[in-house]
C-alpha cells in the first residue's frame, strides 16, 4: 500500500452560521483544503455527513459540493455513520489513495 499524506486542510470557523447553509460551509472547507494544498483538481470527493437528509433535505451532498467545487466528473459520495461519518469519509480517502486507485482526494465534514 501507499503512503498517504494529509495536503491541506480548511475549516470554518466554530460559530453559529445562521447566515450560511450547509452548502455554503461544506464548499467554504473544500475549497480552502485545496487551496491550501495548492491543488485545483482531485479524484474524488468523500464528505461525512449525518443529518442533511433530514434536517436540510439534500440526500445527495457529495454530488452538490462536487459541483459547487467546479469538480465535475469525480466520484462524490455522501459517507453517513452517525457521529462517526467525517471518521468514515477520511476513511474512505485513505483507502482509495493507499490502493492506488486515486492520487488525490478531497474529505470534508460538515454539519449543519
Amino acid at each position: 500500500m501507499r503512503q498517504v499524506a494529509i495536503l491541506g486542510v480548511g475549516q470554518t470557523a466554530v460559530r453559529e452560521h445562521w447566515d450560511l447553509s450547509l452548502r455554503h460551509l461544506a464548499v467554504a472547507a473544500g475549497r480552502a483544503a485545496m487551496s491550501d494544498a495548492g491543488i485545483d483538481k482531485v479524484d474524488a470527493i468523500y464528505v461525512g455527513n449525518m443529518t442533511s437528509g433530514r434536517i436540510n433535505k439534500q440526500r445527495h451532498l457529495g454530488a452538490l459540493v462536487a459541483d459547487y467545487l467546479g469538480q465535475w466528473g469525480v466520484e462524490a459520495v455522501k459517507m453517513e455513520a452517525a457521529c462517526g461519518s467525517a471518521g468514515s469519509a477520511m476513511r474512505q480517502g485513505i483507502l482509495a489513495v493507499s490502493s492506488g486507485e486515486l492520487s488525490a482526494v478531497l474529505v470534508i465534514g460538515v454539519e449543519k
